[in-house]
């Protein structure tokens, strides 16, 4: 049955894709050994490599978190509209905080 949208139990729904599906459980596997390490060991916390891997995996993590919030409700253009803001956001903040490190 492979099809995008689908009726259970009398509600319709859109099925979330394969590639976003697995992203989103990846970028969440991987956050708490990346959120930990920054967290506990202080000299890996200024480590530029690190910063820019966790802030990839919370840009992921949230996009396809967002976007599959989207899928579920009716207002798919806002809540995209809203993704994109958000992911710019948190890039443009990330990377300003990665690019002072010296």
């Amino acid at each position: 049955m492979l099809a995008s949208d689908r009726t259970v139990f009398g509600r319709a729904f859109k099925v979330t894709p394969l590639w976003m599906w697995m992203l989103q459980r990846a970028s969440g596997v991987l956050l708490g050994p990346l959120v930990a390490l920054h967290v506990w060991a202080p000299a890996m916390a200024s480590s530029r490599a690190l910063n820019v891997m966790l802030l990839a995996v919370i840009i992921a993590h949230g996009y396809t978190g967002l976007r599959r919030v989207a899928v579920r409700r009716n207002k798919v253009a806002l809540t995209n509209t809203i993704t994109w803001i958000w992911c710019a956001l948190v890039l443009v903040f990330g990377a300003v905080v990665v690019l002072a490190q010296s």
